[in-house]
């Protein structure tokens, strides 16, 4: 049987018995975590895929230890400008062994979607509620170009051809 979890921005297919290098997540050595955002859990037989998450669904895991991963050098240049920079970076990591997958953490799914369901209805409620009628309906009106009122025109002066 083998899950795929999300943590840390990144997806990893766990089995029982495998361990991961996985970001920095706090806790001691020796302490027991939960993976609850369960992506998909797959056995020989049958394929169980979230929406985008399993609800009920989880990951145990012990804390092995928390190390720093190998340096990663970052190097920014910029030709004919004499512009160079070099950066160094050590990413902290937990590494994890997974202990089991469990698929239904919680017996009582089916109880807890009914709450849920009372507690959407309940909201849409007191939205109605809150919401106060208007009778009058404002229209949007167009803008108005302003008129020109000091234009002076042009007086074009006609002049003998003799003088």
């Amino acid at each position: 049987m083998f899950a795929v979890i999300k943590t840390g921005g990144k997806q990893y297919s766990v089995e029982s018995g495998k361990t991961l290098k996985v970001e920095r997540i706090d806790g001691e050595k020796g302490k027991s975590l939960f993976f609850d955002k369960v992506l998909a859990i797959s056995d020989s037989s049958k394929h169980v895929f979230g929406t985008p998450l399993i609800e009920g669904a989880a990951v145990q895991a012990t804390i092995i230890s928390q190390v720093r991963d190998k340096k990663v050098i970052v190097f920014k240049k910029n030709r004919r400008k004499n512009y160079r920079k070099t950066r160094g970076h050590r990413q902290y990591l937990t590494i994890v062994k997974i202990d089991k997958i469990i698929e239904n953490k919680n017996k009582s799914r089916v109880d807890t979607k009914t709450k849920i369901d009372a507690k959407k209805v309940d909201t849409k409620k007191v939205k109605k509620a809150g919401k106060a009628k208007t009778s009058a309906k404002v229209k949007k009106s167009t803008p108005v170009k302003p008129k020109l009122k000091n234009v002076k025109k042009k007086v074009v002066k006609k002049t003998k051809k003799g003088n």
